[in-house]
């Protein structure tokens, strides 16, 4: 294989070049946006296994998401060969993960079939937590606890050490939910008794393996020589431990990423992995892929000054040898609705005037609630769109049947998949009989089937539900699932309803079968095709992984900026720019808060290949109320050189129309008269008052204690002036207060952040 070396090495930069070779030892590759990170990767595996350095089965590579996995090991195939990339450990975290927690299953207290619950799962299991509990699911909402949880999870920290946490019982009793603790345990102990794992289990369950088995640990680590890490800024607490037991005894662990593009702290992501990495290996070697190779020289610029302004950042400047392409378009609306109808018209004078594609385009937004008005903009001039939206195929209502039928034929245990089926289609089980069955299951400590196996009603579900369980041994995957759709009545109750909906319901359950077929068609030659293994298959997608896109047809991307992370676009528009949205939080927003925010949007500017529009708008409707807010900082931030149309120095005015008729990206509203742009339908549009910029006023300020601030308290804000506080919500420390300002009207003000002073 020697001789595949100079292939390997072709076409490299010298710096890549040099990561590529450095096999031996921690490593660093701080990757920029678009330096081809995933070429180094690849090329960095084919030359260990062209040095003979490591077998491949000795070689461990994780990413995040299955479709990265997949295109690495296409490469890497290409290489060194289909039969020796075949043999590599490649895969994401919890899928490879997995593998090792169902071979010491037993060792955890888990059945080796073990199923893992998807996030609605989750979420249904723990409100059937706060039933039993008999608390109020209005104030312990399920989604805010199962987020509270897998937090709690990815920090390693189990049920009973968070029972035994004074913090955290503190912070929750503060926020009016002190039984999160009882609702963790309960969802533990219906999790175990189900034999299921969530997503945050399989982290935490691998965690609690090596630390409490030291041969599986031993054994585990022995079997790789060398480990190596995508996106390793992505990574959170709990990878971040089993990543150093795995590599303790060589070091030959090698992490590419960039700090730069951190952006899922709200996931439990840690900066500080990738920040303290040359502390954790004094003696690694730091290589830095600065050239960006995606967009132009005037994007990459723009990019790096804005992401200058961040403190926590390893130093790297990025560079582009391309074209240097528009200066990137400022673009102000009076609202959201002619923002959106200026999106539109500069997709449409793309369109016409470069040849260019409807999938050439992506619009992104903080949050997806902005989404409505850019959808109906671009319906009003018919063009097509492809709201971004991962896995939402396996999340319609017939596909989750199905897949329940799957799961609880596959692990008999699985309660959320029998509360799901039992009754579907209608077999006359009710109310009264399903809590005979939760009685039963709750006294005996089982699951809710082997509860319904006593109940004679229930008979012949049971056993219909034993019979495929028993063919599951044996059969093969595809076949069977066709064998529970048919067996189950579920196939035959959709296809009676002959409806538009009842058609379009019988199509998904006729692609999820598809869908299996399809996974048997990619298994390797003589690998048997097994549901079990097509559900934990489904299981682990990503959004990146799976499109909603059915058609593949060419259409706009929508999507947050979250949601674009990893994908590229020549024409990016990115909308919503003004304080409290984007950085979201605004001036009450922590420093640490406002940098990750900082980083998001250099995210969704580095994108872009050829062009990039910025648009805001000087009003917005959110929560039914109309919103003014300032520009946001980050615009500010972009130096004005690769703007096409900055921001005046003394107000938050811009001007300018998506990419005019003077350039692809140009203005073509005459800066003068910054107000006269009128949408192309002629919608009336109301002009709202032009806000200027809050000026400081005290200098010494000091503010007040937030326990002597009532309604109906005058204030004054060191930035917005005096004002009356009309409302005061939430709890401790958490308040927000809405305050009617006399220059700057009604704004709400988190006042743990605020510093605000009793007007004397």
């Amino acid at each position: 294989m020697e001789n595949n070396v100079g292939t390997i090495l072709e076409g490299l930069n010298p710096e890549q070049s040099r990561a590529v070779q450095c096999i031996e030892g921690p490593v660093l590759i701080v990757a920029g946006a678009g330096s081809g990170k995933t070429r180094v990767l690849t090329r960095r595996i084919a030359y260990i296994l062209a040095q003979g350095a490591a077998r491949p089965s000795e070689i461990l590579a994780l990413t995040f998401t299955k479709k990265a996995a997949g295109e690495m090991k296409e490469r890497i195939a290409a290489l060194v060969g289909d039969d020796c990339a075949r043999w590599l450990w490649m895969g994401t975290f919890h899928a490879i993960f997995i593998r090792f927690l169902r071979e010491y299953a037993d060792f955890l207290g888990y059945p080796k079939n073990f199923t893992i619950y998807d996030t609605s799962d989750s979420v249904s299991a723990i409100k059937t937590c706060i039933k039993e509990l008999q608390l109020d699911d209005k104030i312990y909402k399920p989604k805010e606890v199962l987020s509270r949880i897998s937090l709690a999870k990815n920090n390693l920290v189990t049920a009973f050490a968070y029972s035994q946490n004074t913090n955290a019982i503190t912070r929750d009793t503060q926020a009016r939910k002190p039984r999160i603790c009882d609702i963790y345990e309960l969802y533990t102990k219906k999790c175990k008794a189900s034999g299921v794992m969530d997503f945050d289990d399989i982290l935490l369950q691998m965690n609690i393996l090596l630390r409490d088995n030291p041969e599986a640990l031993e054994a585990i680590a022995a079997h790789f020589r060398y480990i190596l890490v995508d996106e390793y800024q992505d990574t959170n607490y709990a990878q971040y431990i089993i990543l150093k037991k795995l590599a303790y005894a060589h070091h030959n662990i090698c992490v590419v990423g960039d700090d730069s593009q951190s952006i899922y702290a709200f996931r439990g992501a840690k900066i500080e992995n990738i920040l303290n990495f040359k502390k954790d290996y004094p003696e690694c070697s730091i290589f830095r892929l600065e050239e960006n190779y995606r967009s132009t020289r005037t994007i990459v610029s723009a990019a790096n000054s804005l992401i200058a302004h961040n403190t926590g950042r390893i130093r790297k400047e990025c560079f582009s040898s391309g074209e240097r392409g528009d200066k990137i378009s400022l673009v102000r609306a009076y609202t959201e609705q002619e923002e959106a109808l200026l999106i539109a018209g500069g997709i449409q004078r793309i369109l016409r005037e470069e040849g260019a594609q409807y999938r050439d385009f992506a619009v992104l937004y903080r949050t997806n609630a902005q989404s409505r008005s850019i959808e109906e903009a671009l319906r009003r001039r018919n063009l097509p769109y492809l709201i971004y939206s991962g896995n939402a195929f396996f999340e319609r209502a017939e596909v989750k049947d199905l897949m329940a039928y799957f799961k609880l034929v596959i692990n008999n245990n699985d309660d959320e998949a029998f509360r799901r089926i039992v009754n579907k289609p209608a077999r006359g089980i009710g109310g009264t009989t399903l809590q005979a069955v939760s009685d039963i299951a709750a006294a005996q400590e089982c699951s809710m089937f082997k509860a319904a196996l006593q109940h004679p009603k229930l008979k012949a579900f049971t056993d219909m539900i034993l019979t495929l369980s028993a063919y599951a041994e044996t059969m093969d995957g595809q076949e069977l699932a066709v064998r529970i759709a048919e067996v189950s009545g579920l196939y035959a109750y959709y296809k009676s309803d002959t409806s538009i909906e009842g058609l379009s319901r019988t199509a998904n359950v006729e692609e999820l079968l598809n869908s299996v077929a399809q996974y048997a068609e990619e298994l390797e030659e003589g690998e048997p095709c097994r549901l079990d293994m097509y559900l934990e298959n489904v299981s682990l997608l990503s959004n990146v992984d799976v499109s909603d896109d059915e058609d593949g047809a060419n259409k706009i991307a929508l999507m947050t900026v979250h949601s674009a992370k990893g994908l590229e676009f020549p024409y990016v528009f990115i909308a919503g720019l003004e304080e409290n949205l984007f950085p979201s939080g605004g001036m009450m927003a922590s420093p640490s808060d406002i940098e990750e925010e900082r980083r998001l949007f250099y995210v969704a500017i580095t994108r872009a290949k050829k062009a990039v529009s910025l648009s805001y708008a000087d009003t917005r409707m959110r929560n039914g109320r109309h919103e003014s807010n300032s520009v946001s900082r980050f615009v500010r931030e972009i130096d004005d050189r690769y703007l096409d149309n900055p921001l005046p120095k003394e107000n938050a005015s811009g001007s300018g129309s998506a990419f005019g008729s003077s350039g692809r990206f140009a203005s073509g509203v005459e800066r003068q008269r910054p107000f006269t742009f009128a949408p192309r339908d002629n919608t009336a549009v109301k002009r709202p008052p032009v806000q200027e910029k809050p000026q400081i006023i005290d200098s010494n300020f000091v503010p007040s204690p937030i326990s002597d601030l009532k309604v109906g308290c005058r204030v004054e804000h060191n930035r917005f002036g005096g004002g009356l506080i009309t409302e005061i919500t939430g709890t401790f420390p958490d308040l927000k207060a809405k305050i009617s300002f006399d220059d700057y009207g009604e704004k709400y003000i988190m006042l743990k952040y605020a510093k605000l002073r009793i007007e004397k």
